[in-house]
């Protein structure tokens, strides 16, 4: 139990089919009003909270963060509303729950996810991932917008939980983006990289992550990776 595996949801466990984008859309604009001019923009790999910022660039930050926890209640329960269709439409990536079966006893796993809270819990309960992860161990998109700053959150909580530090290469960033590659590498843990996600193999090789995968499907290659 000496790593702490931090696992990425959308893109590299998981995927929702479009729902809860269609869902987080609806949201921001009910949050925020229909008068403000409302951008377009690329969500793998960000905060929840990143993106409600960049998607209303003409919003003073401080105003987006007033309208985050409105923004948390009511994501949630559009999602919640939506339970039956999500379960039927997500799907867990290839090699998914072998790998987090192989590691569990070995390793702590938790999320790391742009989603905030409460999202993140409805998206692994739809596929029923909750058991295999400890969510309460885990950092999410409405703790800070910028997602580097998640890692360390993670580490004190799951270091409050086990009574024990995880520092460097004890931490196992997992992720299916350059964002999550970045955030690894600023804060010194290890980074594995798996090309579930929109990004090709090859542009995540580019970002140097310390391992890089296609997929999850080689349980073997997923332990190795984690553990170096």
């Amino acid at each position: 139990m000496d790593r702490l595996v931090l696992w990425d949801v959308d893109g590299t466990l998981l995927s929702t089919d479009g729902i809860a984008a269609e869902a987080m859309r609806a949201t921001m604009r009910e949050v925020v009003g229909p008068t403000a001019p409302m951008a377009r923009t690329a969500y793998a790999g960000k905060t929840d909270w990143q993106i409600m910022r960049e998607s209303f660039p003409t919003l003073a930050p401080e105003a987006i963060a007033e309208r985050l926890h409105a923004f948390t209640v009511s994501y949630a329960r559009r999602l919640e509303a939506q339970r039956d269709e999500l379960a039927r439409r997500s799907r867990l990536f290839p090699g998914v729950q072998a790998a987090l079966e192989a590691l569990a006893g070995r390793v702590r796993q938790a999320p790391l996810t742009g989603n905030i809270a409460a999202v993140a819990r409805i998206k692994l309960a739809a596929v029923g991932l909750v058991a295999h992860l400890d969510l309460a161990a885990g950092a999410y998109g409405d703790d800070h917008h910028h997602r580097p700053e998640l890692v360390p959150i993670a580490a004190a909580r799951a270091a409050a939980r086990y009574g024990r530090l995880f520092v460097g290469n004890e931490i196992v960033i997992v992720g299916d983006t350059p964002h999550d590659i970045a955030c690894g590498k600023a804060n010194g843990t290890r980074t594995v990289a798996v090309a579930t996600g929109p990004y090709p193999f090859d542009e995540l090789v580019r970002c140097e992550p310390d391992v890089a995968l296609t997929d999850l499907r080689d349980t073997e290659a997923v332990v190795r990776a984690v553990f170096g």
